[in-house]
């Protein structure tokens, strides 16, 4: 299966496809390329929001956030609730996960920007929430207060890039 194939199934939210991404050692690369592919995308549609300087930072915070955000959904999910996954394995699915990140270009558009920008947020969110309850084998619940605070870190790292 392509790379594209893959991210159509992340998009679409499908729990078999992240399960398989989990095992997959051999996706961490594709994952990484859905990840700089949406933070250019992220980066080019904040820049309509927010100007240019946002460009450089969306590119910059998808790829590090990736990585923060997988860190602390590792850290709080098996060092803390005690599930079983390892880091390369939310680095894998939680890159996938990042593919709504694609429509984010959209936010170039004038008077709706903004708008599609949010529904992207929010989609990726939901995909996070997918992959987290996948790769730590956790109930719904769980995953949503796992990724809620990942994402919180996530986001305020952004927004620390985008102030400086």
């Amino acid at each position: 299966m392509g790379v594209f194939s893959k991210i159509l199934r992340a998009l679409s939210l499908d729990t078999a496809f992240y399960e398989e991404i989990e095992k997959d050692t051999e996706a961490t690369g594709e994952a990484f390329i859905v990840v700089v592919i949406g933070g250019v995308c992220s980066g080019i549609g904040l820049m309509g929001i927010l100007g240019v300087r946002a460009a450089i930072a969306g590119l910059v915070s998808g790829v590090i956030g990736w990585f923060i955000w997988s860190l602390v959904i590792f850290l709080i999910g098996v060092k803390v609730f005690k599930h079983t996954s390892d880091l390369g394995e939310l680095l894998r699915t939680l890159g996938f996960a990042y593919s709504p990140s694609v429509f984010a270009i959209l936010g170039l558009i004038p008077k709706v920007g903004t708008a599609i920008y949010t529904v992207t947020t929010i989609w990726y969110l939901l995909a996070f929430i997918v992959a987290v309850k996948q790769s730590l084998d956790c109930e719904t619940g769980r995953a949503i207060f796992i990724s809620l605070m990942g994402f919180i870190i996530y986001w305020c790292f952004r927004i620390a890039l985008l102030l400086v």
